[in-house]
C-alpha cells in the first residue's frame, strides 16, 4: 500500500493512487505494436512489390532467351501466359520449331520459366514469339504489367528494355 508523510510526522494510507501507465507497461505496448506492424505491413505492401519482381524476372528471361538464341545458334521460343514466361529451343540447327526446354542458367532440365506471384499479371499480344539463331525476335513485341510497367521488345535488334 502506498503511503505518505502527514503532518504529524506519521505515515497515513494514500487515498487515490497516481493514474497513467508506467514506462514498462509503454514499452510493452510498443513492442507488441512493432511486431505486428512488421507482420502485416509486408501483407497489405506486397502487390506492388509483387508486380516490380515479375517485370524484372520477365525482362531478364526475355534477355536470356535472346542471348541463349546467339550462343547455341537456334530458335528460341517465348511463350506468354498472363502469369507465366516459359523458354524452349529448336534442337535441330535451322529449325523453327521449339521441340526441348531451354534449361536455366544455373542448369537442370526443366524449361526455364518465371511465374508471377501474388497478383502480378501481364498482357502480352501475340502471346509467343521466337528469337532466330541472331537474336532477332519474329515480332516486335510490348508487354504490359499490371502495375502500368512495360517491356518492349525491338522488332529489328531484339532488345528487351
Amino acid at each position: 500500500m502506498n503511503t505518505t508523510r502527514g503532518t504529524a510526522n506519521q505515515f497515513v494510507p494514500r487515498l487515490f493512487s497516481a493514474r497513467g501507465f508506467t514506462l514498462p507497461e509503454l514499452i510493452g505496448v510498443l513492442v507488441i505494436l512493432g511486431v505486428l506492424i512488421g507482420v502485416a505491413a509486408p501483407k497489405l505492401l506486397t502487390s506492388g512489390f509483387d508486380e516490380n519482381v515479375f517485370y524484372q524476372q520477365s525482362l531478364s528471361a526475355l534477355r536470356y532467351a535472346q542471348s541463349a538464341a546467339v550462343a547455341f545458334q537456334r530458335t528460341v521460343c517465348v511463350q506468354l501466359t498472363a502469369t507465366s514466361v516459359t523458354l524452349t529451343y529448336a534442337t535441330v540447327y535451322g529449325s523453327s520449331a521449339c521441340d526441348a526446354n531451354l534449361p536455366s542458367p544455373s542448369g537442370g532440365t526443366a524449361a526455364y520459366q518465371v511465374l508471377a506471384k501474388g497478383s502480378a499479371t501481364f498482357t502480352a499480344f501475340p502471346a509467343s514469339f521466337s528469337y532466330d539463331r541472331i537474336g532477332r525476335p519474329s515480332a516486335g513485341q510490348t508487354i504490359s504489367v499490371s502495375n502500368g510497367a512495360q517491356i518492349h521488345v525491338e522488332p529489328e535488334s531484339g532488345y528487351a528494355y
